[in-house]
């Protein structure tokens, strides 16, 4: 059969249950380097749209606090994404209503449930492409070879602000997110360091030290 070049990448592994001859149970998930952060989210609206940098985080950051309040206040919020509500949990083991106190419940998260619209939209775009396997690679050979770590690090530079970031040099060099930010972290250190970071947004971005 053919290698598959196209369609959704994923993962597998092995889940803690067997089947009932004994055998480890695998699953599939999307493959774990492909991330895109918020900033990285901006720049492409900024581009496809009308939507200016900083304006979507400002939205969110605002409704975050509103949203927080209105969970708080016992509330099921939904918008266009899903819907969020409170997830609730008991302190204790209890068999009879009569015998819950007001102090017996206690706060377990926030659980999300996807729209309707959410997902068809997303099953639309995934459409026929269907998926492909990718076998990872050991991050511990990858990080070994320096040469094509540092063409990998050269490629997730942003041409337009000339810095990357964990998740685009996850994406360019098929690293883990442990091992992608522990190379960055160790071209950080040093006496004459390769990069440097700082916070840019919600984000921490790396660049090249200046000769």
């Amino acid at each position: 059969m053919p290698r598959k070049t196209d369609g959704i990448p994923f993962e597998v592994h092995r889940s803690p249950s067997t089947d009932k001859d004994g055998g480890t149970v695998l699953y599939a998930s999307p493959l774990s380097n492909r991330i895109r952060n918020f900033d990285e989210v901006e720049g492409f609206l900024e581009m496809k749209s009308a939507l200016r940098q900083g304006e979507l985080q400002r939205a969110f950051e605002t409704f975050l606090k509103e949203c927080s309040c209105w969970l708080s206040d016992g509330y099921r919020v939904q918008t266009p994404l899903g819907s969020f509500t409170l997830k609730l949990g008991m302190k204790r083991k209890v068999t009879n209503t009569r015998d819950v106190h007001h102090d017996d419940v206690e706060f377990k998260g926030i659980e999300f449930r996807p729209s309707a619209e959410f997902i068809n939209e997303t099953k639309r775009r995934i459409g026929g492409v269907g998926f492909r396997y990718v076998r990872k690679a050991d991050s511990t050979l990858l990080m070994g070879n320096e040469e094509e770590m540092r063409k990998a690090l050269h490629r997730s530079m942003d041409s337009k602000g000339g810095y990357t970031t964990v998740s685009r040099f996850m994406s360019c060099s098929g690293l883990s997110k442990y091992a992608a930010t522990k190379k960055l972290s160790h071209w950080c250190a040093g006496k004459s360091p390769l990069l440097k970071s700082r916070r840019l947004g919600h984000s921490i971005i790396y660049e090249f030290v200046e000769p």
